[in-house]
């Protein structure tokens, strides 16, 4: 996402990026209501916004947030999350105050608009993952969450990869598609059986891309991917 800046846009965010903080898979980052005064870019690994429901019951996750992305940067304005911020994997982050991003925005109105224009991408992602998991079938979800993977991953590694790193569990994706744990091991099967894509060992393994966006019936304009990402 950090790609929709300029060089030049760049270079001024870089100075105010220079504490980095690692978490381990599994940390809490943030949870639903603390008061940040600060906003994430992330650099490695991969991490979830999550609702938890109540004590004793899993959280829903609502987004994922891939290397090159700002992971809160909605909690500058808001200063307060309605949902947890969770590192799914071992993941790296610098931080940016909310104060010195706000003293360098007030100069530069180009700048402050391809800030916003990120959570807009982050708000029409939430609206597919509305669509996706209300309106497709098991089989679509997960074949179209996988699309929506790639295609993050892509943009984050800067080249499509027929191997994945892939260390979420069968309980990441049910809670990522509104489906059960058994519902979601259905569908990799099929999937498998398919010969679109495996998950084993950690690695998501796509075997014919154009089935797999067939079955997902994906179609990447709600990324709103960069030009350089393209």
């Amino acid at each position: 996402m950090v790609d929709h800046l300029s060089s030049a846009q760049w270079e001024m965010l870089v100075p105010l990026l220079s504490v980095q903080v690692e978490y381990a898979a599994g940390d809490v980052i943030s949870h639903r209501g603390d008061l940040l005064d600060h906003s994430l870019l992330l650099l490695d690994g991969l991490v979830a916004r999550s609702v938890p429901h109540g004590r004793g019951m899993r959280s829903t996750v609502v987004a994922l947030q891939f290397p090159g992305e700002f992971v809160d940067l909605h909690a500058f304005p808001l200063k307060q999350l309605d949902h947890d911020v969770v590192s799914l994997t071992a993941t790296r982050v610098a931080k940016i105050c909310h104060n010195a991003l706000q003293d360098l925005l007030n100069g530069n109105v180009e700048l402050a608009r391809k800030l916003w224009l990120m959570t807009l991408v982050d708000a029409s992602i939430h609206r597919h993952w509305v669509m996706r998991n209300s309106a497709m079938r098991a089989l679509a979800r997960v074949a179209n969450f996988f699309c929506e993977y790639d295609a993050r991953m892509t943009a984050a590694f800067a080249a499509e990869r027929d191997i994945l790193p892939f260390t979420l569990k069968q309980a990441d994706i049910a809670d990522a598609t509104g489906l059960t744990s058994v519902h979601v091991s259905r569908t990799l099967r099929d999937l498998r059986e398919h010969g679109c894509c495996t998950v084993a060992g950690g690695k998501l393994t796509i075997h014919d891309r154009k089935g797999l966006f067939k079955i997902g019936n994906f179609d990447a304009a709600y990324l709103y991917m960069p030009d350089t990402a393209r």
